[in-house]
């Protein structure tokens, strides 16, 4: 499958079910909760601290959740599934700690890196020097474990096993079986097409708390199906 009928099956996805599309925007309505809460009553309420423990709790449950976006996507599957709270959350809870394994690997060894090319500047324009090679090997570490963590999302939508999506060597082999310049390409126009609607919906975030809403319900609602169905049908490639 091409690029082409992966976004063109992802772009639809979210309409083949409206009533199902509408509730994942309410769930992201509730994500951005302290966010409606603020405009509501004010950044110093309580209500705002309330409002952010709600929309952390219902964070785990949405990134739980997406996996099942995601093993729809691999069956080849036009169904939106249904939420199961509570296994919705413990998934959540798992990808959290396989996120964390696959970005603290990155953060160490750029640290490690900005020691070292901290340690051979030496003159202004050395350390500059250093420092600038040392942002950009940083970036392409970022990007290739960003790449394996996207990978080790859809293994782990197969089997829920944590081992199973953080296997670095069988998501290597997955990431070359699939094409790391197919993954790129996807990636990136994704992230054109997401830029696009946000601009031509920007427009409605001026009307004071109902545009939010409106943007969480509409494009974010659209935005988390896409890109988690998208996902799943670049795995299964």
């Amino acid at each position: 499958m091409g690029i082409g009928d992966i976004l063109s099956k992802s772009i639809s996805y979210p309409f083949s079910d409206i009533t199902k599309f509408l509730i994942i925007g309410i769930g992201v309505i509730i994500v951005d909760l302290d966010t409606v809460f603020g405009e509501l009553f004010g950044t110093e309420s309580f209500m705002v601290i309330l409002g952010f423990i709600i929309a952390v709790l219902f964070s785990i449950v949405m990134l739980g959740y997406s996996i099942n976006v995601i093993k729809k996507g691999i069956d080849n599957s036009n169904e939106i599934p249904d939420f199961d709270f509570a296994n919705n959350f413990v998934d959540g809870i798992k990808l959290i700690l396989i996120g964390f394994v696959y970005f603290i690997i990155p953060l160490i060894i750029t640290l490690v890196l900005l020691f070292v090319f901290g340690a051979i500047g030496s003159g202004l324009n050395q350390v500059v020097g250093s420092l600038g090679i040392w942002a950009l090997i940083a970036v392409i570490i970022f990007i290739i474990f960003g790449i394996f963590a996207i990978v080790a999302q859809a293994r782990f939508a197969i089997s829920h096993s944590i081992s199973d999506a953080l296997s670095i060597g069988e998501v290597f082999e997955d990431v070359k079986r699939i094409g790391i310049l197919k993954i790129i390409l996807f990636l990136i126009v994704v992230s054109i097409l997401i830029s696009v609607l946000a601009l031509i919906l920007a427009i409605i975030t001026v009307i004071p708390v109902i545009g939010v809403m409106i943007i969480d319900l509409l494009l974010g609602g659209f935005i988390f199906l896409f890109l988690n169905y998208g996902i799943g049908l670049l795995y299964a490639e």
